[in-house]
C-alpha cells in the first residue's frame, strides 16, 4: 500500500461489507466537488488529498474496503476520520456504526507491518479539535465589528493552512452546556434538542501561537446568535472553539477577490498576507461600502474598490465577468448564499484545477 510520507499520523479501518466501486464513486464526487487533488484512481484504490490536512486511501480488499487515513496532526487526522464517519453514516449507516479505526505513526516513522494501535475512545471523550479558551478583549472596529482576543493553552494546530473555526456557543441562558463526545466509531457526537449547540463559523484574524492568544471578529446584525453572544460577554469569559478548518491563506500572487461584511476578516487577512508583488482586483460590498470601516491592507498591485449593496447590484454577475477577464488569477469568492450558488454552479461548470478558487456561503437570508 502507498501512503505519502508527509503524513506521519496514520488510521485504518476495514469495512467488510463495503463494496468498493459504490464507495469510490461517491468519494470521487465529493473530492470533485470540493476541488480536492484526486492523486490516484484505478478499479482497486484511489487516493485524495485534503490539502494541508492529509490524505484518504481507499483500497479494494475481497468484498470489503480498506480505508487508509494519514494527517499531519493528532486533531486533523480526527476531523479527517469524523468527516469520513458522515460521508459513511449518509451511504450507509450500519457500516457506519459498526466502523473502527486503529492507528499507529505512518510508514514513514515505523517499520511497515508494525502492530497498529486499536483506538477505541470512551464516549465521555471530549472531541480533540474542541478547545475552551478564555476572552481576553473586546474591541470595536469600524462601525460594524466587534473584534474577540482570546487565550488557550494550545493553539498549535492553527495554521495558516486552515483559517477558519467555529464558535460553539451554549443555548442562550443555559450555564450548563453539554459538550460533544466522540463515539466508538470516531465520529462527533454533538448534543441534540434544547443542548443543541450554535456553531457559527470564523476566521483566525491574528494569532499568536507562542503565547496561546487569538483574534477574531464578529460582524454585528440584530438576532445573530453571535452577535447576542459578544454583546453580552466580557472579559473573563469561557467560550468554546472547534477547528481550525476550512480554506487557508491563497499561495498565488494574482487574485480576484469578492466579499460581504462576513467574509471581511478572512477577506483582509488574504490581502495583508500576498506578497508584495501581487496584482489582482478585491471587491467588498457594505450597507455602507467604505464608510463601515473595516481595515484592510493589500498590497500596492492589489485594487480595492468598495460598494454599498445597491451599488453592487447582481454581485455574482460582477464576479463572473471578473474571473473571466483574470482567468489566472486565483478566485476568491464569499458571502450569501443566493450570491455563491450561481457563482459556484458556473465556476464548477469550467472545471478548474484544484487550489486554484476558493468559494464559500458565509450567511443565508432564508
Amino acid at each position: 500500500m502507498s501512503i505519502s510520507t508527509g503524513f506521519p499520523l496514520e488510521a485504518r479501518a476495514e469495512l467488510c461489507d463495503v463494496g468498493f466501486s459504490p464507495l469510490r464513486a461517491v468519494m470521487l464526487q465529493q473530492a470533485r466537488a470540493h476541488e480536492l487533488a484526486i492523486l490516484e484512481d484505478s478499479d482497486s484504490a484511489i487516493s485524495i488529498e485534503v490539502t494541508a490536512f492529509g490524505q484518504y486511501r481507499f483500497e479494494a480488499c475481497g468484498n470489503g474496503t480498506v480505508v487508509t487515513i494519514t494527517a499531519t496532526l493528532p486533531d486533523r487526522l480526527f476531523m479527517l476520520q469524523d468527516g469520513f464517519c458522515d460521508t459513511l453514516a449518509q451511504l450507509l449507516p450500519e457500516a457506519a456504526e459498526s466502523l473502527r479505526w486503529t492507528q499507529s505513526a505512518s510508514p514513514s516513522q515505523t517499520e511497515v507491518g508494525a502492530p497498529l494501535r486499536t483506538g477505541e475512545p470512551p464516549q465521555a471523550q471530549l472531541p480533540p479539535n474542541l478547545h475552551f479558551t478564555t476572552v481576553q478583549s473586546i474591541t470595536p472596529i469600524g462601525t460594524s465589528f466587534l473584534r474577540v482576543q482570546v487565550k488557550a493553552d494550545d493553539l498549535s494546530s492553527f495554521q495558516d493552512d486552515a483559517i477558519h473555526f467555529r464558535l460553539v456557543l451554549p443555548p442562550e441562558g443555559c450555564s450548563t452546556p453539554e459538550w460533544p463526545s466522540v463515539s466508538a466509531s470516531g465520529a462527533t457526537l454533538w448534543p441534540k434538542g434544547d443542548k443543541a449547540l450554535h456553531r457559527p463559523v470564523y476566521t483566525t484574524r491574528w494569532i499568536n501561537r507562542a503565547a496561546g492568544l487569538m483574534a477574531f471578529d464578529i460582524f454585528l446584525h440584530a438576532g445573530g446568535r453571535a452577535t447576542n453572544w459578544v454583546c453580552g460577554a466580557t472579559v473573563g469569559d469561557q467560550l468554546a472553539i472547534a477547528g481550525p478548518g476550512g480554506g487557508g491563506l491563497v499561495q498565488s500572487n494574482k487574485i480576484v477577490l469578492f466579499a460581504d461584511e462576513t467574509a471581511f476578516p478572512a477577506a483582509a487577512r488574504i490581502l495583508e498576507n500576498l506578497s508584495a508583488d501581487s496584482q489582482g482586483q478585491v471587491t467588498l460590498v457594505a450597507d455602507q461600502g467604505a464608510a463601515c470601516g473595516y481595515p484592510v491592507a493589500p498590497p500596492k498591485g492589489v485594487e480595492v474598490t468598495w460598494l454599498t449593496r445597491s451599488e453592487a447590484g447582481d454581485l455574482a454577475k460582477r464576479a463572473l465577468t471578473a474571473r473571466a477577464a483574470l482567468p489566472d488569477h486565483f478566485f476568491w469568492f464569499a458571502g450569501e448564499k443566493s450570491a455563491v450558488t450561481p457563482v459556484r454552479a458556473a465556476i464548477k461548470a469550467g472545471d478548474p484545477a484544484p487550489g486554484t478558487t476558493y468559494i464559500a456561503a458565509y450567511w443565508s437570508q432564508q
